[in-house]
């Protein structure tokens, strides 16, 4: 089994009741956002390669509009101003209000950068792995 450098796993917090949202020092590393610019969805896609922008956004606003999966597993490509490409895997979870299916209260994650898309054994394996290790307890 591979073992992942914790060190540089990326975590975001999202929670819709509080408003509240969360980059860790590793994700705006990952993203090249510096400190004091906000945990913003534009500021993200602004970061997304253009071809992936719109999958991006779409599995981002989805707690939005009801219909969202608990679990979220993908790859995206990111731009940074100099031209480079850059991978990155992202694992989500939505955590739902009490006795609903559809009424999103948070999302929680990691965003790992990586060579090139994960295969979907390769990503459930290291979102156990990191949870287990005990980076998946998303408090600050």
């Amino acid at each position: 089994m591979k073992q992942w450098d914790t060190q540089h796993i990326g975590i975001f917090d999202i929670n819709f009741d509080t408003g509240e949202r969360y980059w860790s020092a590793e994700l705006r590393r990952i993203l090249r956002v510096p400190d004091g610019v906000p945990a913003e969805l534009l500021v993200l896609l602004q970061h997304v390669h253009p071809d992936d922008r719109r999958m991006v956004a779409a599995i981002a606003t989805e707690p939005l509009q009801g219909q969202c999966r608990q679990h979220r597993s993908f790859d995206h490509r990111l731009l940074d101003p100099d031209g480079a490409v850059r991978w990155v895997h992202v694992e989500s979870a939505a955590v739902f209000r009490p006795g609903s299916r559809s009424d999103v209260i948070r999302v929680i994650g990691l965003v790992i950068e990586t060579a090139g898309p994960k295969t979907p054994a390769a990503a459930i394996e290291t979102f156990a792995q990191v949870t287990t290790n005990g980076v998946g307890v998303f408090s600050r």
